[in-house]
């Protein structure tokens, strides 16, 4: 069951259930586009043909990882997992790139047997055409999860798109290569065009391998963060003197931020509430994920007048000069601004 099946962000609900089923309707398509690859295979006997349709496996089983990670990482968060379980996702696409690459491996191992010991290839007009027709399925099935991905926010989605069009990107040099055979009839083609995908599908994988790494141990989205930092800059409020030390995490389709916020030190508990909850829906209303933000309030301490655009303090040392941009640069770091 889905703990999670849709959750309302910026104006629009993230539905978990409209990711199941695009996943579900890619396997279909990945089961019938195999099928069409191994058909090409068994008329053309070509080991290249073989080797892109192996990839098409991958392609289903990585999918079935990617729908189970959808599944798992929509649960609620529990007692055990405080932060959700969208870390799973992670995990789901470094499984993704481990099979990928080692399926590579695998082609490159079979491409040397047959590259020492080659066969002439038998109907290489019906294998092209039948590859041709898996492009132009792959190209489509990556450009709709694509789209889904980037909607949903979704890297798990985003991978499989990446997957497709780089199988679709495989059999277009496959039909390079078959059409050469074509017009020279070199048996030493096949085997090395397969050596030569197989590194491109190894090249893929070991990119979803980094990918899944970086995102387990955290790594900084800079784009998310200067995303956040625009925000921040338009939204600014006088009370909010100073951001710093911020940073951010993603958990599938949440994001946690946590930073510290200078307000002015005569504000009492409720004002300052306040200004935190809008401090919180600012950035809400600025992404299309959930955003939970946990925030460590300074006062002032009558310091930074300079660049505290607050008019009414009674409180003022010095003259206000200009505000601090805020930026990655120095929301991230872990002090106070100023103007020197």
């Amino acid at each position: 069951m889905i703990g999670e099946s849709s959750r309302p962000v910026n104006g629009k609900t993230i539905d978990i259930r409209s990711k199941v089923s695009a996943v579900r309707w890619v396997i279909l398509f990945s089961i019938l586009i195999m099928a069409v690859k191994l058909t090409a295979w068994w008329m053309s006997k070509s080991q290249a043909v073989l080797s892109d349709a192996l990839e098409s496996l991958i392609n289903i089983a990585t999918s079935s990882i990617t729908l189970f990670s959808l599944v798992y990482g929509a649960r609620l968060r529990d007692q055990d997992h405080p932060y959700g379980h969208g870390k799973i996702e992670y995990f789901a696409v470094g499984i993704e790139g481990m099979l990928i690459f080692g399926t590579g491996l695998y082609i490159i191992y079979q491409s040397i047997f047959h590259l020492i010991q080659p066969h002439e290839l038998q109907d290489v007009d019906s294998g092209m055409i039948l590859t041709g027709v898996s492009v132009l399925a792959m190209s489509a099935i990556s450009v709709y999860m694509k789209r889904k991905g980037e909607s949903l926010d979704s890297l798990p989605l985003i991978a499989d798109a990446a997957h497709f069009r780089a199988d679709a990107i495989t059999s277009i040099g496959l039909l390079g290569g078959l059409f050469l055979y074509r017009l020279t009839g070199l048996l030493w083609l096949d085997p090395v065009l397969a050596i030569l995908l197989s590194l491109h599908i190894m090249y893929s994988g070991f990119g979803l391998l980094k990918e899944a790494h970086d995102r387990l141990m955290d790594r900084a989205d800079f784009d998310s963060i200067d995303k956040l930092g625009r925000i921040l800059q338009e939204k600014r409020r006088p009370e909010w003197i100073d951001v710093h030390n911020l940073r951010l995490q993603k958990f599938g389709n949440n994001l946690h931020v946590d930073c510290h916020l200078t307000m002015p030190f005569y504000l009492n508990l409720d004002e300052a509430h306040e200004e935190v909850k809008r401090f919180e829906r600012t950035l809400n209303a600025g992404f299309n994920q959930k955003i939970e933000v946990f925030i460590h309030t300074d006062p002032c301490m009558k310091k930074p007048c300079s660049l505290c655009a607050v008019s009414t303090c009674a409180y003022r040392h010095d003259a206000f000069k200009a505000l601090v941009e805020w930026n990655r640069e120095n929301l991230m770091r872990d002090d106070k601004h100023s103007l020197d």
